[in-house]
Parts: C-alpha cells; structure tokens; sequence
C-alpha cells in the first residue's frame, strides 16, 4: 500500500472513532498548550532581559568590587576584621577606598572611573514643602534615564541634580516643568548629629520607565563631586569614610572582557554587561526548565492515553486486520498504518493546543504588559520556528506511542483474526 493511501485510511479510521481521536488529542494539547506558552514566556522574558541591560549597562562599562558577595557570590557571613571592611544594606563587605580609586584609573584601557556612592539623606525639602527622606546616588549617563523634563548630556553639572517625578507632587510641584530650575534642600547629617543643608538646581526631572532599573527609586542623582562630598561628610570620621561598595570603569580602546581580566588579575571582583545579560538568561532558564517538567508530565500521560487508545483500536479491528493480511497487505505495511494513525492524533493534538495558546497569549499579552510594566514589549512572544518544532516534538512523541501497539497489529495471524467476533 502507498504511503499516500495509508495516510486517508488512517484518517478515515481516526473519523469512524471521532470521540475517543478527540479526547485523545485533547490529551495531547494539554502538553502542547503548557510547551507552547512557557516557549513563548521565555522567548520574550530574554528579549525584555536584553534590552533591560542594553538600556541600563553601558557596553564597555566594567562593574569592580572588592568583595564577591557584592555581585552575589562568596559569603557575608562572619569574616576576619580588616581595614576595608565597611558596612552596606546591613552587611559587612570589603570596600573599595580612594586608593583603590586611583589605582583603577591608572590602569591601562580605563577611559574613566565612576564612584558609585549612595548616601542616606536625612530629608529632602524646599520652601514651603515637608520633608521627605530620599538617598543620593551618582548620576551615570550609561544608564539613560528617562526624562519628563530637563536636558542632561554625559556629564551633571556640578551644583544640579535629577529629581525622579515621584517627588513633584509631595514637595508641591505643578509640572515637570516647573520644577526644573527650581532649588531644592538636602539636609545631611553626621553619625554624631551635626548637620549640614546643601542646595541642588533641579537639571532634569526623570520619570518610571518600564526598562529603568535605578531611575523610578526614590532618590536624587548627582554629579560625581556632589556625591563625593556628600557621601565624606556623613562619614566624616568614621571608618566609612572614603569607601564605597563598587565602582564602575569604563574600557577605551580595550575590550570590555579584557579589561575585566586585568581587573581580576589585581585581585579585583568584576562584572560586564554580558555577565549581568547572562546572570538574568541564566534565571530565566531555571524558571522555563520548572515550567517543562509539568508540561512533560502531561505528555508522559497523553504518550500513555495513545498507547492505551492504539491498542483498543487494534483490538476493535483485529477482524479488519486479518482481512487486509489475507489480502496480501504485508507486515511492515500493517504496522505503518497503525503508526501513521498515531502520529495524526500527535499533529491534531499539537496543533489545537499550540493555535489555544496563541489565541489566549494574544488576548492576554496586552493585560500583561500593563500590570509588569514591559513598556512596547511583550512577555509571550511566539515564533513560528518554535511552534512548528514544537508539533513535529509531539508527532514524533505520538509516533513513538503508536509502535507498540502498531507491532503487536503486524504480528496477528491472519487466520485466527478472521475467527474472531
């Protein structure tokens, strides 16, 4: 018999027990629908990780510590006193000091090095406002911060900041606008309770983005003199004084990895972009890999749902069987027809599960974006590479279901399957 003629038998066969071909292939969607959409989440969560780091980590930036537990690695439990230590986020890590600084910017390939201090303001206020508590963080043009109002270039001059427009309407702001060029008091004060007030020209005012990591936290952003002496007044006189937990050096004329060697080789922690890119990747992978295993555990049943539903029909048809065998069909022929039966309940069930989760991915990306602030882009992402894989992964499955019962229909007798009721 010819393939083609085996492929509308065993259609005409699946069409005689529509029912039990649809419950099975439902089986089969389940899985097909779970695979479908956890591809999909994962495809778009790597695009949404990428430019989340293209918009925040300029390319040849290089982040530097001193200790591994700032980038997530090593420990913070209890460790040796030394000079360095110094505490951050209510932890004890070893800290970079100006020395470091100055080595840093001497090292070959290092355009420049930006001092990443954060320092707890006391309050924030102006004229006629409350107060309000806030933290002063350097002002880095890598990251691109989304402005509402206000131009900065590369550099924050001196003497100005960048407000985030959480604070317009608390410090009684009517626009965006006009807030720019407005003046606003920063109030420090020192471990033992003298304070100091400094006055910031409001440069720019930035607003929550949805690929914006730092921009949409309550603080102010500050040139890197202003942060500088910022951050030693409140240490001022404490071991605190000077250090800061990381820095970022920028590559000139070197690679980015390269540099970060060099770093590592001074005994420096150090991290690239294309580290933090695959730090993310490499979390996505964790959670689509946990997604998998129920998604397969579907499957392992509907594999099972087509072995059981293939031997039935064997049984159903062992008359039939008999018949084709007594006619001259051959064995391999027999055993075809039955695995090519299988393999159509494995492309009807990838196919309505795969067209089920579009539909409602489609319907649903719209809701999703909104309530995780993914901006333009979307979490599901569907590729036609994927899905049409996808179906040939589950026809393949159903096909591997089918074998069983398609050898067990080639090795009946013909003659005691015609004596058969």
């Amino acid at each position: 018999m010819k393939l083609l003629d085996m492929l509308k038998r065993s259609g005409r066969n699946l069409r005689h027990a529509k029912m039990r071909t649809i419950l099975t292939s439902v089986a089969i969607a389940v899985g097909g629908f779970t695979l479908t959409l956890t591809l999909a989440a994962a495809t778009g969560a790597r695009q949404y990780s990428d430019q989340l780091v293209q918009a925040n980590f300029d390319p040849d930036a290089v982040a530097v510590a001193k200790d591994k537990a700032v980038f997530g690695g090593g420990t913070t439990g209890p460790q040796e006193y030394n000079e360095s230590l110094g505490s951050a986020y209510g932890q004890q890590y070893k800290m970079l000091d100006q020395e470091d600084i100055a080595k840093l910017r001497d090292m070959p390939g290092v355009g420049r090095v930006v001092e990443n201090y954060i320092t707890q303001a006391q309050f924030i206020t102006r004229e006629g406002a409350k107060k309000y508590t806030g933290n002063l963080n350097v002002y880095d043009p890598g990251q691109k911060p989304a402005l509402k109002a206000g131009e900065v270039g590369d550099t924050l001059p001196d003497g100005s900041v960048i407000m985030p427009d959480s604070y317009l309407k608390p410090l009684g702001f009517a626009s965006a606008e006009a807030a720019v060029g407005q003046v606003l008091d920063v109030h420090l004060r020192q471990p033992f309770g003298q304070t100091r007030v400094y006055h910031y020209e409001v440069a720019a005012v930035s607003t929550k983005s949805s690929l914006q990591l730092d921009f949409s936290v309550a603080g102010l952003y500050l040139s890197q003199n202003d942060a500088r002496a910022a951050n030693s007044y409140v240490n001022a006189g404490t071991p605190q004084q000077g250090k800061l937990l990381n820095a970022t050096v920028v590559a000139k004329n070197i690679d980015p990895e390269d540099l970060k060697q060099q770093l590592e080789d001074e005994g420096y922690v150090a991290m690239t972009s294309k580290d933090i890119q695959q730090l993310l990747n490499q979390i996505i992978s964790v959670l689509q890999v946990i997604v998998l295993v129920f998604g397969f555990i579907a499957l392992i049943a509907s594999f099972f749902g087509v072995v059981n539903t293939q031997y039935i029909s064997v049984l159903e048809r062992t008359r039939e069987i008999g018949l084709m065998k007594a006619l001259g069909m051959s064995r391999k022929s027999v055993s075809r027809l039955f695995i090519i039966e299988a393999t159509w309940i494995g492309f009807l069930g990838a196919l309505i599960g795969s067209v089920a989760a579009i539909a409602l991915g489609t319907a649903l990306n719209p809701w999703i974006t909104d309530k995780l602030n993914f901006g333009d882009q979307h979490l599901l992402v569907f590729t036609p590479i994927q899905v049409a894989g996808l179906i040939i992964f589950l026809m393949l499955v159903t096909t591997l279901a089918g074998l069983l019962p398609a050898r067990k229909a080639a090795k009946l007798d013909p003659i005691e399957a015609l004596r058969t009721e």
